[in-house]
């Protein structure tokens, strides 16, 4: 079986989102208005794939205060932002809304997962004399894979598949998310997310 690089893991998967959307999302179109459903439970499991992701930086040995800080930091914004998100579905397993009402703490966990990935991502370059290349190497590993579940994310509302016809390889696209996702846990040896 063929490896695949870092790189084309992750061309994989942005083709991969782009092409089969996120089934945590639905779309409808009635009398010309588009309605979206997030299923919640698949929108929380992501977030929480993000914020494990983001942990795992404080597992690194010889890593800086200031990246345990920086880690911290992004840990407790996701945290917050599925906080919210939790309070705002009340425990529903969905919520419906239209393109331009879409709710601000779905948006914020997105923000919350991007956010983390950058200023991840950003401390290698402040912190790059006092991290070794293999610290550099995981940290940016966490950075690029926060950011493409946040992607996973992203792609709920705009460019939402209109069928759920299978993939090539027999998925559905709740499975393709699911399996993209998994695929960035299991890189940083985490538990993958349970099929529903």
């Amino acid at each position: 079986m063929k490896s695949l690089s870092r790189r084309g893991f992750l061309r994989t998967t942005a083709l991969g989102l782009t092409a089969t959307g996120l089934a945590a999302c639905t779309k409808t179109t009635a009398n010309g208005v588009t309605t979206y459903t997030l299923n919640v439970a698949e929108v929380t499991a992501d977030g929480n794939a993000a914020l494990n992701i983001t942990k795992t930086v404080l597992a690194f040995t010889g890593i800086s205060p200031t990246v345990v800080a920086v880690a911290d930091t992004g840990i407790t914004g996701i945290q917050a932002a599925l906080s919210a998100w939790n309070t705002f579905s009340q425990g529903k397993a969905s919520i419906t809304f239209d393109k331009n009402s879409v709710p601000a703490e779905f948006t914020s966990v997105i923000t919350s997962i991007q956010n983390a990935a950058t200023t991840v991502g950003n401390v290698v370059q402040s912190e790059a004399g006092t991290l070794s290349t293999d610290l550099i190497a995981k940290i940016q590993a966490v950075s690029a894979d926060v950011a493409s579940v946040a992607a996973v994310l992203n792609s709920a509302v705009g460019t939402v598949a209109d069928s759920v016809a299978l993939n090539s390889r027999g998925e559905t696209p709740e499975q393709r998310r699911r399996d993209l996702v998994n695929a960035l846990l299991a890189r940083h040896g985490l538990r993958p997310i349970a099929a529903r």
